[in-house]
């Protein structure tokens, strides 16, 4: 960067007129956005011989640079941090939060080429950086859990394995959001992990009537969107923070119009304006979509999904009597997006997944 106190702006070498966004760029680092993506370097050496000033550097890259100083000092190449144990990256590196942890495993995992066999979602999910996940987080109207997010480095790994003892650790409890963090990354699996899968905002050459297919990448904005267009202006405020994407409303069986309505406020007594929007609802989504949630309403046990509704945590017992898993073996443990499309997951058992302080399935 260079700044200039005094002089015409036309001497800033390649910078003619001054522009906004142009010398002084200050809203895109302000705002975490930017159109160039993060070039991140990649040595031609396998990582197992890379020394620790290479480790460092991929350290830094990850988003944990906090631990490079340790790292620095006990790391001597690759091949002994991808021998090293969970007691010993907590007690060498220091690595007390279960999450940077786990972060770090994944990472090293991804760099064996048998995970690609057992998980091919991690290595493209490793393309997207923690700033990646927070402006993810916008886009699927979830925006007040940033700050925990950030503060455990969550990146499209940690996001593709997150699991729902690690939702307690992120302070995520409510089940309207639980629901909405699924569908997005279930969206997010469908697309390979894509960067700029989702639909933001409609564009000139749309069709007048979009598919499920289209409706599912739709942010939270974009739901704004379609309200106004749907003489709902008034109410699509209200959606801000709720949860609601495109993702939410297609894949999940439990969210319905009556759903959408209390999310926007809408007074029961008024029930022209809620049967106006059940209407919009069911045309935007399709026949097939409606009658899956029909068909959900009607099995047994169905648990209709709430606004106001939480999830609860139960303590586990500290002595267990579950095998330790070797490292060839993957515990998916209790995802919160289970890898199997089959299983919605809707009734979110709470303890049944692998603790994050004991993440054997990567050690």
């Amino acid at each position: 960067m260079k700044r200039s106190g005094s002089g015409n702006l036309d001497d800033l070498p390649g910078e003619g007129e001054f522009r906004r966004g142009g010398v002084r760029a200050t809203a895109g680092p302000r705002l975490g956005w930017t159109n160039q993506p993060i070039i991140k370097q990649k040595s031609d050496q396998p990582f197992t011989e890379w020394d620790s000033e290479a480790i460092c550097r991929w350290l830094q890259e990850l988003g944990l640079d906090c631990y490079a100083g340790d790292a620095k000092r006990w790391v001597k190449s690759g091949a002994q941090l991808l021998q090293a144990s969970n007691h010993e990256l907590e007690k060498e590196l220091g690595i007390k939060n279960p999450l940077h942890r786990k972060k770090l495993h994944l990472a090293l995992l991804s760099q064996q080429e048998a995970i690609i066999t057992l998980d091919p979602h991690l290595v493209p999910a490793g393309e997207l950086d923690t700033a990646w996940v927070l402006r993810w987080l916008d886009d699927a109207g979830l925006p007040q859990h940033k700050e925990t997010f950030l503060a455990a480095r969550i990146d499209g790994r940690v996001l593709h394995r997150l699991t729902m003892d690690e939702l307690a650790i992120l302070h995520v409890t409510s089940h309207l959001h639980v629901a909405s963090l699924r569908r997005g990354i279930q969206v997010l699996r469908d697309h390979k992990f894509e960067a700029n899968c989702l639909t933001r905002r409609s564009l000139p050459d749309d069709p007048p009537q979009p598919t499920a297919e289209d409706v599912a990448l739709w942010t939270n904005h974009r739901v704004m969107e379609w309200l106004r267009v749907v003489d709902l202006a008034e109410y699509a405020p209200n959606l801000r923070g709720s949860g609601v994407h495109g993702g939410l409303m297609v894949h999940e069986p439990r969210f319905t119009a009556e759903l959408l309505a209390s999310l926007l406020s809408i007074p029961p007594s008024k029930t022209l304006l809620r049967r106006h929007l059940n209407t919009h609802f069911k045309e935007l989504l399709g026949r097939e979509c409606i009658q899956e949630k029909r068909e959900a309403e009607a099995t047994l046990g169905y648990v209709p999904l709430s606004a106001t509704t939480k999830v609860k945590v139960t303590k586990k017992s500290q002595f267990t009597l579950k095998r330790k898993k070797s490292r060839s073996e993957l515990d998916f443990g209790d995802l919160v997006c289970p890898l199997d499309p089959n299983k919605s997951g809707e009734t979110l058992p709470p303890g049944d997944g692998v603790s994050p302080t004991n993440l054997t399935l990567l050690t």
